[in-house]
């Protein structure tokens, strides 16, 4: 055992920590779940770094009360490590389906292996299934205490079932690599697990906040807040993209018809609900490997890598489909309605430009033929 090197280490994962408070804050200070959680995962974590480097410490020092004070310790990094990787899974679950509702539905039962493991280790120190504190004041792990490692990979690889589950509902999401929490700590855990007298894991679970964290920046930076779309600024960089390295795209343009006067009539919370599910009709049309955007306040972009006309026909279907069954299915203040149009790019013939343009022109000419039928919406009223 190297004392020098573990607190080289988890001195490292201490100061990544600091630094991610203080860059965070002004996230942390909404207070909403995602920022509560985070926080919580980045306490747990700091007070582990610096609790597991006193036990590494005190092991094989005597002195009054030390077995004690080893004993609770060493108890703490066990309900940590618990505590942090179901965190770790409820962060996830909410980061994806944003629900409040489901968390309080499904983990509290997915919770009851910790709950088990937890209670088990009030009674270790006279038990002693877990791990105990020999003659000499050294740690030992016993048997029983790798069921607290194999609890802490059934969260994390939870995790992961979570987010094929939200997967194969809703298709991707780029900017939630959760391998990048997964990875560091996969790694340090089994090397720590099978290798006693190293400390890899909360060292690497510090690293994985971090990637998290950036992956949450980058999110800020391309994600509509209202509608949970793609922004403009992600179009831009999917167009260069596609342009660059010359190839075959087409675009879909939705306008939400009559949204001012949604606005005017209803007021903007109204409005912004309006938004919302257009943005879920849309996204609920699309195959997986589209790209939904919010191109400005009441428009909408496609973005999909086909040059066929018949691919683009049956999604633009798909969208009115789904448009007419939520207009029937769902009691709103008002009824929906979208004016389409698409243009497909072709390196050979044109640029991102005049491809955005057309998409636009074919969007209002749809549009400018259902003005001239109405100038209103269609509004519920109690009969």
């Amino acid at each position: 055992m190297n004392i020098q090197s573990i607190i080289v280490t988890n001195g490292i994962g201490c100061t990544i920590l600091a630094v991610l408070l203080i860059s965070s804050n002004l996230v942390r200070q909404r207070r909403q779940t995602l920022d509560r959680l985070f926080s919580l995962m980045i306490a747990l974590t700091g007070s582990a770094c610096i609790v597991e480097t006193i036990t590494f410490i005190l092991d094989g020092v005597s002195f009054p009360y030390a077995k004690a004070i080893d004993i609770i310790l060493n108890s703490w990094l066990y309900f940590a490590n618990l505590v942090t990787s179901f965190t770790w899974w409820v962060y996830v679950d909410y980061r994806l389906f944003r629900s409040e509702k489901r968390l309080r539905t499904i983990y509290p039962k997915l919770a009851i292996p910790s709950v088990i493991c937890n209670l088990l280790l009030v009674v270790n120190p006279w038990t002693e299934w877990f791990f105990r504190i020999d003659d000499e004041m050294c740690y030992q792990r016993c048997p029983m205490g790798y069921i607290y490692y194999a609890v802490t990979l059934y969260h994390l690889f939870g995790s992961l079932g979570t987010q094929h589950i939200y997967y194969r509902r809703y298709g991707k999401t780029k900017f939630f690599p959760i391998f990048m929490f997964l990875a560091p700590i996969f790694l340090g855990t089994i090397l720590q697990m099978f290798v006693y007298g190293i400390s890899l894991a909360w060292c690497a679970v510090s690293v994985g906040l971090v990637g998290i964290y950036m992956s949450l920046q980058n999110e800020l930076s391309f994600i509509d807040p209202l509608t949970k779309l793609y922004n403009r600024n992600y179009l831009t960089h999917v167009l260069r993209h596609i342009s660059s390295g010359n190839k075959m795209a087409a675009g879909i343009m939705i306008d939400l018809d009559y949204f001012k006067s949604i606005n005017d009539t209803f007021g903007h919370s109204v409005g912004d609900e309006a938004l919302v599910d257009a943005a879920m009709i849309i996204r609920k049309s699309v195959p997986d490997d589209a790209i939904s955007f919010r191109y400005a306040g009441d428009e909408f972009i496609v973005i999909i890598r086909t040059g066929g006309e018949k691919e683009i026909d049956d999604m633009i279907g798909m969208i009115r489909n789904t448009l007419g069954h939520f207009n029937e299915s769902h009691e709103r203040e008002y009824t929906l309605s979208f004016s389409i149009g698409y243009s497909i790019y072709d390196p050979d013939l044109g640029d991102a430009d005049g491809f955005m343009h057309q998409m636009d022109e074919n969007m209002y000419q749809e549009k400018r033929t259902k003005h001239t039928r109405s100038t209103t919406p269609t509004i519920v009223t109690d009969m």
